[in-house]
């Protein structure tokens, strides 16, 4: 696991992205941190998140833990936990599957919010029957909390 995870982390450097910066949290390998900028043209954009990454023995034949560390106003995260949605890494995970394709799919769960498979109930409902109201809840949250 430890030779698969070094290479990902190389893998990622390479990427030069500039939404997000990842790393062993501590120095530890199995633990890693990443700091995700919301996207433009969303509620969250002028945010920073902060995302733990915990990888099982069994890694990449389980995906990793993921959970927001910073408080977010999101259908598809736990705004108590910050656990995200079981279906949105889990059901598809393959050991082919990386911490990029995990990345990548928070970035875009974070550009389209979705009412499907929710973890918040009522935040979903907010999206699909007023979307200005969530909006503004998820833009005040994003200032309070991620700034």
């Amino acid at each position: 696991m430890s030779k698969r995870l070094t290479k990902e982390l190389g893998k990622i450097a390479k990427k030069e992205l500039d939404w997000v910066t990842i790393g062993p949290h501590n120095d530890n390998l199995q633990h890693w941190r990443a700091n995700i900028s919301g996207p433009a043209s969303s509620p969250y954009e002028g945010g920073t998140f902060i995302v733990d990454f915990i990888f099982p023995a069994d890694y990449p034949f389980k995906c990793p833990e993921i959970k927001f560390l910073t408080k977010i106003y999101h259908p598809n995260i736990k705004t108590d936990t910050g656990e995200i949605c079981a279906d949105i890494i889990n059901s598809n995970w393959a050991p082919t599957l990386d911490v990029y394709h995990c990345l990548e799919t928070l970035q875009s769960m974070l550009l389209n919010p979705s009412a499907d498979s929710p973890v918040e109930a009522q935040i979903a409902t907010q999206l699909r029957d007023d979307y200005d109201a969530f909006a503004a809840t998820a833009k005040k949250w994003t200032a309070e909390h991620a700034s």
